[in-house]
């Protein structure tokens, strides 16, 4: 051991041998190198897919609030179009209310809205949309109200042709996409596309509101009146918010 130390005769025996020796601790290093690698790969692996699921649920969440956009707009619309509408109003008073139900049956054409006694309503009072006349209050309760529209059978509402200053008498017929015109004789001045406004002489609506289009004209055999069918202005199946008049 003094002399290998001294005159380092084992030197070069341990480096010719130490190339032997590398392969043998590379493989007894390998286990231990393959576990880090495995260890890697999975915790690798793990984040990748809790990123994964984490990126899933944000898409999902994102894609619900993209459902939402095309609602929001559609009712920032109607509401521009209330407010717009509601700004040529000559009235003290004008109220907002939302549709909570709908009832459009062949026999009763009303719906139910979100105010009531304790916003000041009363019976017979005007509802109108953007559009035009949409009915009458006709039940009152604390929190809510019923309005009966002018499509409801049992409703009838005097209007103005706006062509030809000539009265008409308009009734509802169960349907919401359209009105009747009464006793109209053969010889009166009427086309399809005149526009009927409320006259503003039944105590119940203001005048000058639109009540809708003439659509149909039809002389029927041994009949002394036309037949006319009025399409309503207003979005008689569709509103989700009306005003209310005073």
């Amino acid at each position: 051991m003094y002399s290998d130390r001294q005159l380092k005769l084992g030197t070069g025996v341990r480096n010719n041998f130490s190339h032997i020796i590398q392969p043998i601790y590379i493989i007894a290093e390998s286990p231990l190198r393959l576990y880090k690698n495995t260890s890697l790969y999975i915790d690798t692996k793990k984040s990748i897919i809790k990123e994964n699921n984490s990126l899933k649920k944000k898409v999902l969440v994102q894609s619900g609030i993209i459902q939402q956009i095309p609602p929001l707009k559609a009712e920032n619309k109607r509401l521009k179009k209330l407010l717009s509408s509601s700004s040529s109003i000559d009235t003290s008073k004008i109220l907002i209310a939302e549709l909570i139900k709908v009832n459009l049956s062949p026999f009763s054409n009303k719906v139910i809205i979100n105010k009531g006694s304790s916003n000041n309503l009363f019976l017979g009072q005007s509802v109108v949309d953007s559009f035009g006349v949409l009915g009458v209050i006709s039940e009152i309760n604390k929190n809510f109200s019923v309005a009966t529209l002018i499509t409801d059978p049992g409703h009838a509402i005097l209007a103005v042709n706006a062509r030809t200053n000539k009265r008409i008498v308009l009734s509802g017929t169960g349907d919401n996409r359209k009105l009747k015109a009464e006793y109209i004789s053969l010889n009166e001045d009427i086309k399809e596309g005149d526009i009927l406004i409320t006259s503003g002489l039944d105590n119940i609506f203001p005048g000058g509101y639109n009540i809708g289009e003439i659509s149909v004209i039809k002389k029927k055999l041994n009949q002394d009146f036309l037949s006319v069918e009025v399409s309503p202005s207003s979005a008689l199946s569709s509103n989700r918010e009306v005003m209310l008049l005073w």
